[in-house]
């Protein structure tokens, strides 16, 4: 497939790496569209995914009429399109962002690998009054795993199930190529051990959950669900009293976002239950018999079982994953056809950088995502082992 790239306004190479914490490691293989049309399938147009954000390569949006310049001396690439552009400094230290007319953008911070920029893809979507769809290739298509499509739109004739159908060939040919083994040196004739296939772990329920959004981390934690949302991965947040009083607004999005709400309670009294519930039908209109909470909630909370609350709890007491990496957790997780195991977390800063490499686990192994609700079976609280 061949670039329409303008040569014009081409990015210019930098010498020097912006953020040394980034490599091409990094890289999130995927296939990435514009409007009705695949870009290959080459680190050039991957995307990263970091801290619940996609990270796009600039030359992407040049495919869109959005053209990207870059200064060597400055270390900053605009993006522009008619009179409209962001300014991405990247300069170590001093990273920010700023539109056409200055203004200071709070936003994710570009980035660089290698002689790449990359920007955050839902910032600048939004910027520019791009649309962002996120879909997944079938195993029929490709079957060794299930590869996540990027799709950025400013007008399209095709659907994305359509787009994908059509070119299912081409998407296979192409992750054929990229994965294609070396060849052998001279004299090394032998063939490759044959590849095995993942085991299938579809049949195991996962409950995923979380608490404590006043913990500062509560808005990264939607962005990354956001962008796992295409693939039913919703959640339940438990908030409290305080959480409803002084963030409204968040407790909104979280329930706009497809979550479902629980109650998060520190006593365990039935008042404190109903205070609570109180608080959030006049936020966001709901009214829910999910409770979980502390351990000694918990003990006083079986008593108000009688009153109808269906009481939920983790796999393990409440704050067991707050110190733990992405690979002790999903050691823990259950390999036993027909298991359930509740994920509960903090929206701590460990959540932030763990959380992505659990989802990850359980994608690309094919965990079941069961969201929380009232209908659901509801786990008992287990001791830590």
């Amino acid at each position: 497939m061949k670039r329409k790239i303008a040569v014009l306004l081409a990015v210019l190479c930098l010498a020097v790496a912006f953020d040394p914490g980034v490599s091409h490691a990094a890289i999130t293989p995927a296939f990435v569209a514009v409007n009705d049309t695949f870009l290959p399938f080459s680190e050039e147009y991957m995307p990263f995914v970091v801290g619940g954000q996609i990270f796009m390569p600039v030359n992407v949006f040049a495919e869109l009429s959005i053209y990207p310049i870059g200064d060597a001396e400055e270390e900053r690439v605009l993006l522009y399109k008619g009179a409209r552009y962001l300014d991405f400094s990247t300069r170590s230290g001093q990273s920010e962002t700023r539109d056409q007319d200055r203004n200071l953008l709070a936003w994710p911070h570009a980035r660089r690998i290698g002689n790449r920029f990359y920007v955050p893809l839902r910032q600048v979507a939004d910027f520019f009054g791009l649309t962002i769809e996120l879909h997944e290739t079938s195993r029929d298509i490709i079957p060794q795993q299930q590869v996540l499509v990027v799709r950025i739109v400013s007008s399209r004739s095709l659907n994305i199930q359509s787009l994908i159908g059509l070119n299912r060939n081409a998407l296979r040919t192409a992750y054929n190529e990229y994965y294609a083994p070396p060849s052998p040196m001279p004299g090394e004739d032998e063939p490759p051990p044959p590849v095995e296939e993942p085991p299938d772990y579809s049949s195991i329920l996962i409950h995923l959950s979380f608490y404590d959004i006043s913990a500062g981390s509560a808005e990264w934690i939607l962005d990354m669900l956001d962008i796992q949302a295409a693939f039913g991965y919703h959640s339940c947040f438990f908030v409290n009293a305080r959480d409803i009083f002084y963030d409204p607004g968040l407790i909104r999005r979280i329930s706009g976002a497809g979550h479902s709400l629980g109650i998060w309670l520190e006593e365990g009294t039935y008042e404190e239950y109903m205070s609570t519930s109180a608080l959030l039908f006049e936020a966001v209109k709901i009214r829910t018999v999910l409770v979980s909470g502390t351990e000694e909630a918990h003990s006083v909370m079986a008593e108000g079982e009688k009153n109808g609350l269906i009481l939920w709890a983790s796999s393990h007491n409440h704050g067991f994953y707050d110190d733990l990496s992405a690979p002790e957790i999903n050691d823990m997780i259950p390999r036993e056809d027909g298991a359930r195991y509740s994920l509960m977390f903090s929206c701590s800063e460990n959540a932030v950088s763990e959380l992505p490499g659990v989802i990850s686990f359980l994608r690309n192994y094919g965990f079941a995502l069961e969201r929380i609700t009232e209908t659901v079976e509801a786990m008992q609280l287990t001791t830590d082992n």
